[in-house]
């Protein structure tokens, strides 16, 4: 791997370079990538890594790469932070939950043309998870994936604060130092990031034209937006509002039930 050598100030340069192309190119990534404050890690970060307010790096990496795979490197991180992926893992392999993250990551990437995909390691990427959601992708490696790949950066994966085991280290335990690592969020500053995060989702969306913002994410804006009511959910809120609340023991007239019949019936039709 030919590593160029740049001073500290000329990396972030670089990077800083990489945000400003995307803003030109694709606000809605630029939008995205400008909110994430830069910050050098190579002490415990062997590529890149984000926590949803900054982006880590390692010098040495950034280096190996040229422009626009930087380009590609932001749009990953900031993707990342778009789907939530260090919180929603739950109850799956790290490793390979991971793994199903990328793939969906850079697929996206290269489906929006945003910088150019990286090449010099190797990253996930197969056309066949085109359109899939990363909970596809992790259930089809479960079942008949390579297990045994590696993902392009490294994830701080917070669901449950015992880090990224295919990183050796839980955030903000390496080298048995709180400062050697990234910081460690409570739940309820966790949720302040997500919530900041969908809050500059939604504005990015909405000052970016339709083509600037990936399918996947489209989609989920529309949900975050529109959410889908399960029909139970929604036969149960259209009974209620057609039943009184004034109860008695007093027959029913005979016109009343034929309308609450009505009303019900209408909602299979």
């Amino acid at each position: 791997m030919n590593i160029t050598t740049y001073t500290a100030e000329e990396t972030k340069d670089r990077l800083i370079t990489a945000r400003v192309q995307l803003l030109l190119n694709n606000g809605f990534f630029g939008n995205l990538a400008t909110r994430l404050e830069l910050q050098e890690a190579s002490s415990w970060c062997p590529t890149a890594a984000t926590d949803g307010r900054h982006f880590y790096y390692n010098t040495e990496f950034i280096n190996s790469l040229d422009d626009d795979e930087l380009i590609f490197l932001m749009g990953h991180e900031v993707l990342h932070c778009v789907y939530d992926h260090m919180d929603r893992r739950g109850d799956r392999d790290p490793r390979l939950w991971n793994i199903a993250n990328d793939y969906v990551v850079n697929m996206d990437l290269v489906e929006n043309n945003i910088g150019k995909k990286i090449t010099k390691v190797q990253i996930c990427f197969d056309y066949k998870y085109q359109n899939w959601i990363s909970d596809e992708v992790y259930d089809d490696l479960f079942e008949n994936g390579d297990q045994n790949q590696e993902t392009l950066d490294m994830h701080l994966d917070f669901g449950d604060g015992d880090g990224d085991d295919s990183q050796g280290q839980a955030p903000g335990q390496a080298d048995g130092d709180d400062a050697g690592g990234p910081p460690e969020y409570s739940e309820e500053e966790r949720n302040q990031i997500r919530e900041e995060m969908k809050e500059a989702i939604m504005n990015a969306a909405k000052g970016a034209s339709n083509k600037d913002v990936p399918r996947g994410v489209r989609k989920m804006i529309t949900d975050l937006t529109n959410p889908e009511l399960d029909w139970r959910d929604l036969l149960a809120t259209n009974i209620q509002s057609v039943v009184k609340n004034d109860y008695t023991f007093m027959r029913p007239a005979r016109k009343g039930i034929a309308e609450h019949k009505l009303c019900i019936k209408t909602l299979f039709l």
